[in-house]
C-alpha cells in the first residue's frame, strides 16, 4: 500500500508531498517522531512495523513479529523505541537500535 503525507497548502487544503510503497497491504497507522521530526514509523495489515526517514523513499528498518495487523505505533521520547499494538491485542516494544523486540 502507498503512504501519502499531505502537508497543508496555503489554502489550508492538504496536498501530496510524497507517495511511497510502505507495506504489503493497507497502512493502518503512522507516527512522526516529535524529537527530531525526521523519522516516522508505520504499521500495516502485513503485520509489520516500518521505520522511515522522512523524505526518503525506502524504509530504514522493517520489523516482523506481530501475528495480526499493526493498528497503532508510537515512538518513545528518545525515538529509540517504538511500541506497536496489533489487532489481536498484543503490544510489542521494539528496540530500533538492535532491530528486535525488547518486550511483549
Amino acid at each position: 500500500a502507498s503512504l501519502q503525507l499531505p502537508p497543508m497548502a496555503a489554502s489550508g487544503q492538504p496536498r501530496k508531498l510524497q507517495e511511497q510503497v510502505a507495506h504489503g497491504g493497507p497502512v493502518r497507522c503512522v507516527h512522526i517522531g516529535r524529537k527530531s521530526g525526521g523519522v516516522m514509523v508505520t504499521g500495516g495489515d502485513d503485520k509489520k512495523v516500518n521505520l522511515w526517514s522522512v523524505g526518503r523513499p525506502n524504509a530504514i528498518l522493517s520489523l516482523a513479529g506481530h501475528t495480526s495487523s499493526v493498528e497503532s505505533v508510537s515512538f518513545d521520547c528518545s525515538e529509540r523505541t517504538v511500541v506497536a499494538g496489533s489487532a489481536g491485542g498484543t503490544l510489542k516494544m521494539w528496540d530500533l537500535e538492535h532491530g528486535r523486540v525488547a518486550r511483549t
